[in-house]
């Protein structure tokens, strides 16, 4: 009995020593929130989760994702699609700005990209293009299936994540009017 148990305390001793040599060899990030270039004083969606933010803000922050997910789904683009989360940061970060003159090239996509940890903010307005074509084919399909044809053609990216940002904007604004009174 004793020899077993011998036995099992050297094969855990060596897989401890395994994992502490491969954690030594792989490189070891900071784990930070997402930072952005511009100073962060009207921003209310950058804090860091695990860092310990006031409940005020968890509670807006939640209400936004709750808004902009009834939103992306009144459009016809759920959480299955590929570039869903993509458009819910991009929405994010207009939010943040409280601005609508955005270049999605040189500001948003490759913000989302650097989040994401992707090499190429080309392939973040790819995904989002995608899920957008998706919605609006599935619209084309069937008319009543979704809003998308609100727009009378396809939207461009940039049109339709103004446009979520602004219904996003509004719905919080009202929130903010209605518990205030």
């Amino acid at each position: 009995m004793k020899k077993g148990k011998t036995t099992d305390r050297k094969m855990i001793e060596s897989i401890i020593a395994q994992l502490s040599d491969l954690s030594e060899r792989l490189p070891h990030e900071k784990q930070e929130p997402f930072a952005y270039a511009e100073p962060q004083s009207s921003f209310f969606f950058s804090f860091d989760i695990r860092s310990g933010a006031p409940q005020k803000d968890y509670k807006r922050y939640h209400e936004f994702i709750d808004t902009v997910t009834c939103i992306l789904n009144d459009f016809g683009i759920h959480i299955g699609c590929n570039g869903y989360s993509y458009i819910v940061e991009a929405v994010k970060l207009i939010v943040d700005r409280q601005r609508y003159d955005v270049r999605m090239k040189s500001d948003i996509y490759p913000r989302i990209a650097e989040k994401f940890r992707i090499t190429n903010p080309g392939a973040v307005e790819h995904s989002i293009r995608n899920a957008i074509n998706t919605a609006y084919e599935d619209q084309i399909k069937n008319p009543k299936c979704n809003m998308m044809g609100m727009f009378g053609e396809k939207p461009t990216n940039k049109r339709l994540i103004l446009h979520i940002a602004d219904k996003v904007s509004m719905s919080m604004c009202e929130t903010r009017t209605r518990n205030a009174g």
